[in-house]
């Protein structure tokens, strides 16, 4: 196959330069299909690409990409010469725009060179350049686009080579603070071997001296003296006029200001050896972000909420926010001037991450904002002459960046990180900066709690344009246990704007709003900010503390509304961008809301390990409006708890044993003594509805007995006493605080040690009086509900209804509930989570349905059971197995009764087909409320009272019977 590839490739080389003269326009499409016929194909068409795809763009307008294969390839032609780095920008604009489908690989081609990006691991550089002429023994990285396609071999695949340097550098960290040496020395030694490594191989050093360096490195001794003396003359203002460290110049007096010394063990030497060996220019600064997360205890990243963040997902926070504002900006100037005014904003731009981290989002900033200032006297060149030698004092420089982080150590690599930016930015625009000594940040990073400082006081920000981050994820549940009940006492008096049982990112949103530039009428004064938030930041009480605040006096511009993350975290995210401004000349007319598109599966042989780490893509919807839920829909936010559904209460989270040894099996509960039976209860988790599980399950509860009246059944007593209080002393004492004091719910816990976490006393006794009572998972896709003989005690995996007539079953299965439920929920990971308090309370039931019409829902609901019990006498595997075939073409009996229940619910409420249910629902909300509120009774959940005695809607089914 490869000689014939080969001899294929050739003579496509041959017949490229006896007929190719490099004209975009003219050739790109011959160029293209003989290109697709040298790798196998009869032509790009019969190969399925097509040609002059058309893409719309962020001012609705369409451009056209030269080839589209999806999901393998984009391929954007340039006329022959052309340099294919200014237009990567292009490129990655159509890729994000290409779905569903996105192609994997994007190739930038000028007839001579293959420029070849993999914009899903490596955003700014090519993974290669495969050169025309080089093509026939050069084509392992384009082998992706061979009929059988074998996995591609990149030159210069910088994640690669980034992840092996990262873990010779966090292997050396972890060996040194394994030994004992200083946390703080082995951190600092680190960041300074790093620079010395970067040094070498970017021309700030004589190539190869670190290197030459470790191998004379042979006893400990030598390593602190070797090393040591080249930490401080790179501290010594001046070159070293000689001796072995001559020409080493001043780096500056921040990194290296306190030059590390330590012995090194040979095996710590030989880390650094290997280390040397690769190449340090190719190695992405985002390696500064691995190290950090590997040179954090576990423990601690959780508690800090810290993780990495890949260059894609920043720059869907720098591209909208910074990047494109200024594109348009420069680009629509039309005269020097005017370039001349943005080149001084540019110069005075400042940007501030209050999240900071390793420095990963203001180092993309940094270099984004440095091409466009690059762009800027490109424009100025084409109405006067400029040498770029001659530039005015006072361009932009890393001083413009700032950055909070509770962690000292990621402050440091922050400012490493950004030294490191300058240098790189001079060699790609060749600009003409001294790149030492490396400008000294301490002024600009800061190690503390960016939220509150040590008075209780909100921590002062320092001035900014702009806000970009990633602040820490850690859900409102978790403060607590993590942060001490002191420190979120002090966080909630210090915000208490913000409510209590908001996500910790709510209040960097929050704070990001309140310091952002107030608006005036020019529109570069406008405060801009691009946050990255856990994906409940438009839920319940987060939105409320974040997203309402931002959309009060500000406008979302740019929005993901749910994507997996690209770090360790095994979270889900929201990404918002906005300005503080409602004023509508200064307001994009058309935003762009994000939102996931789940991949099929590909049937491609050429698995890659990017091709398993991404397995969705977002796909995009310009609109007019985005709300504080991030959605372009009614935003029905503002629904509220209607007292009628409230009062009495209903909706109910189902008993939380909070030990295992609580929930007996059959054989368990049978080898009881008879006279301790009447602790036990039938439980149900809800498997065995929807899972088809055979298993029963019992649950074991003292209910309010004293420990000297449960003590009284022996047999009981002392499985909980063996199993349930060693684990709740053990929770107890890791749980303390700093100073020693023992968390109130664990306490709490503690002194009831025999009893269930959460009886659910005001639940089982609305239950009792019942025959049955209505039932749902509490995280669910699609909620489907079922009745439980009332004998049987919930478990917390249920969301419970007291509620057993057929007509409320018919209420909450049919779409009108469900809509209500989509838009209301709250998020487990990727799963919606049914939540009484958002969902079931704000609900408006019908209000003056006929009596005709509540027993038509009645028998719907009750066919909807009949087809599903009848149905489950054949399938095996409960519920959710017979949901799965519902969207399936085809005839469904499941589904046809789904139907007739939704035209009859609707009809109970007065709807149409054709009416915008979410809309509906809302005003009924809204008009309930106000009913409620003049003193009006209204129609709440269940029947309505002068139907609730009747037994037509009293079926008997339900599980359990």
């Amino acid at each position: 196959m490869t000689t014939e590839l080969q001899a294929r490739l050739s003579t496509f080389v041959q017949w490229c330069h006896a007929h190719i003269l490099g004209d975009e326009k003219g050739e790109a499409q011959i160029f293209l299909d003989q290109f697709f016929r040298a790798f196998g194909h009869g032509g790009f068409k019969e190969a399925g690409a097509t040609c002059e795809t058309r893409i719309k763009n962020e001012k609705n307008k369409t451009s056209f990409a030269d080839l589209v294969w999806r999901p393998v390839v984009l391929i954007e032609m340039k006329k022959r010469g052309e340099n294919l780095g200014k237009h990567y920008s292009q490129a990655f604009t159509y890729w994000t725009r290409l779905v569903p489908d996105r192609p994997n690989m994007v190739i930038l081609c000028n007839f001579d060179e293959f420029w070849i990006y993999d914009f899903n691991s490596q955003m700014d550089s090519p993974v290669d350049i495969v050169k025309l002429i080089d093509l026939p023994h050069r084509f392992g990285p384009l082998t992706f686009l061979l009929p059988q396609p074998i996995a591609p071999v990149f030159g210069n695949h910088q994640e690669t080579v980034t992840r092996q340097a990262a873990d010779k550098l966090a292997h050396l960290f972890k060996s040194l603070v394994g030994r004992g040496v200083d946390r703080a020395l082995a951190q600092r030694f680190s960041l300074q071997a790093l620079m010395a490594l970067f040094a070498e191989d970017i021309g700030l050093i004589e190539k190869y001296f670190f290197a030459r360096l470790l191998e004379d490195c042979n006893t400990p001794e030598a390593s602190y003296d070797l090393l040591g003396r080249l930490f401080m003359e790179m501290n010594t203002p001046g070159n070293t006029p000689g001796g072995r460290f001559k020409g080493i110049p001043y780096f500056n007096g921040g990194l290296f200001s306190s030059p590390a010394q330590i012995e090194l063990h040979q095996e710590e030497v030989m880390l650094l050896r290997e280390a040397a060996k690769f190449d340090w220019s190719k190695v992405r600064p985002e390696i500064f972000g691995v190290i950090f997360e590997h040179s954090m205890d576990a423990d601690e990243r959780r508690a800090f909420g810290a993780h990495y963040t890949s260059p894609l997902d920043i720059m869907k926070v720098v591209g909208p926010t910074i990047v494109e504002p200024w594109t348009q900006k420069i680009e629509s100037a039309k005269t020097l001037s005017e370039l001349e005014r943005l080149l001084l904003k540019i110069e005075n731009f400042k940007v501030l991450d209050p999240a900071c981290g390793s420095g990963n989002f203001l180092y993309i900033t940094y270099r984004e904002l440095k091409r466009l200032e690059a762009r800027i006297y490109e424009r100025m060149g084409t109405y006067k002459s400029i040498d770029s030698s001659q530039r005015p004092m006072g361009f932009l420089s890393t001083r413009n960046f700032f950055g909070i982080d509770i962690n000292p150590f990621a402050v440091e690599l922050a400012k490493v990180t950004m030294m490191l930016a300058h240098k790189l930015a001079i060699d790609e625009l060749h600009i003409q900066e001294q790149a030492l000594p490396l400008d000294n940040l301490d002024a600009n990073f800061y190690s503390g709690d960016a939220l509150i400082n040590p008075s209780g006081q909100q921590t002062p920000w320092p001035d900014a344009c702009v806000i970009v981050g990633n602040p820490p994820f850690l859900g409102a549940k978790l403060l607590k246990p993590k942060q001490g009940v002191e420190y979120v006492r002090r966080l909630r008096k210090a915000y208490p704007e913000v409510p209590g049982m908001a996500d910790l990112c709510v209040y960097w949103l929050w704070r990001a709003e309140r310091h952002l530039r107030p608006t005036t009428s020019v529109e570069w004064e406008i405060g801009r900010a691009g946050l990255v938030g856990t994906q409940n930041i438009r839920n319940n009480a987060s939105r409320v503390g974040g997203l309402d605040h931002i959309t009060a006096v500000g406008t979302i511009v740019d929005a993901v509304q749910n994507q997996p993350w690209s770090g360790e975290a095994a979270v889900h995210v929201s990404i918002v961008n906005w300005i503080k401004t409602k004023e509508i000349e200064l307001i994009p007319k058309v935003r762009r809301l994000w939102f996931e598109h789940k991949k099929q599966k590909s049937t491609s042989k050429a698995k890659t390990e990017n091709d398993i780490a991404h397995k969705f893509e977002l796909d995009m919807r310009e609109v007019d409006n985005i709300n504080s839920s991030l959605s372009d829909q009614l935003d029905i936010s503002s629904a509220v708890r209607l007292v009628c559904n409230i009062n009495p209460p209903i909706a109910f989270q189902g008993i939380t044993p909070g030990h295992k040894a609580f929930v007996l099996s059959e054989a368990e509960r049978n080898s009881l003594p008879k006279p301790e039976l009447v602790l036990t209860s039938p439980y149900l988790v809800g498997d065995e509805v929807l899972g088809g599980v055979a298993e029963r399950r019992y649950l074991l509860n003292f209910e309010k007995r004293t420990v000297l009246e449960a003590k009284s059944y022996p047999f009981a007593f002392q499985r909980i006493e063996k199993r349930v209080l060693p684990d709740r002393i053990a929770a107890a004492e890791k749980g303390k605080d700093d100073a020693g004091i023992m968390r109130p719910h664990h306490r709490q816990f503690l002194e009831r040690w025999w009893q269930l976490s959460w009886a659910r006393a005001e639940m089982v006794s609305v239950i009792s009086p019942l025959n049955r009572y209505i039932a749902c998972s509490r995280v669910t896709k699609r909620p489907i509900f079922f009745f439980v003989n009332a004998a049987i005690q919930p478990g917390d995996a249920l969301q419970v209804f007291c509620l057993s007539d057929d007509y409320s079953f018919g209420i909450l299965q049919s779409a009108v509930h469900y809509d209500w439920f989509h838009a209301k929920c709250s998020n487990m990971k990727v799963d919606p989570r049914y939540s009484s308090e958002s969902i079931f309370d704000t609900f408006p039931w019908p209000q003056k349905p006929l009596l005709s019409q509540i027993r038509a829902v009645a028998e719907a609901g009750r066919k909807i059971r009949e087809v599903r019990n009848n149905a489950l006498k054949a399938v095996e595997g409960g519920l959710r197995n017979l949901y799965s075939t519902f969207d399936l073409p085809g005839e469904n009996p499941l589904r046809t009764a789904h139907l007739e229940l939704d035209r009859l619910v609707k009809k109970a409420y007065g709807f149409s087909e054709k009416d915008d249910l979410k809309e509906k629902l809302f005003m009924l909300n809204q008009q309930i409320d106000e009913e409620n509120r003049d003193g009006a009774i209204s129609n709440g959940p269940g029947l309505p009272k002068q139907f609730s005695d009747d037994p037509f809607f009293i079926s008997e089914d339900a599980f359990g019977d």
